[in-house]
């Protein structure tokens, strides 16, 4: 994430991510990224990720790994900015969570937040379909 943050910089950048869940469901591991997607388009100060080929990767991520890694959520760069979810990451998060052909109920998003040199700031947060948004890690405190 760092590197492709510090590589885009100074526009936004971010991709999905690729993870699984324990057993009871109370834990997540982000294990990988999924791709840039070609159509995806980032500015100073925003960030469109697009699916150009992304149904392709998860299709055969799902095969690959027996249905065992899957899509977890979403992780974006804010450069020279704090890693604090703005109004419009907070609304598509719940979004996602809500959207059942999604089927990811709780949806995490990482933040990344610094300059070209040092993206050395991190937010983790969950968006739940039950209980809206949960900061987990704030490394800007």
């Amino acid at each position: 994430m760092v590197e492709m943050a510090q590589e885009h910089y100074p526009n936004e950048v971010g991709t999905s991510l690729v993870g699984c869940y324990s057993d009871d469901g109370f834990k997540a591991s982000v294990l990988e990224l999924a791709p840039l997607s070609s159509d995806s388009k980032g500015s100073r100060t925003s960030f469109y990720r697009g699916v150009a080929g992304l149904r392709n990767f998860f299709t055969k991520l799902r095969k690959t790994f027996s249905g065992r890694r899957h899509y977890v959520g979403e992780w974006h760069s804010h450069p020279d900015g704090k890693p604090i979810p703005s109004g419009m990451d907070n609304h598509n998060q719940l979004e996602i969570a809500k959207d059942i052909k999604t089927d990811c109920p709780e949806c995490i998003l990482i933040i990344i937040g610094g300059t070209d040199s040092n993206f050395d700031k991190i937010g983790v947060f969950v968006y739940s379909r039950k209980h809206g948004r949960v900061m987990l890690y704030d490394a800007d405190r």
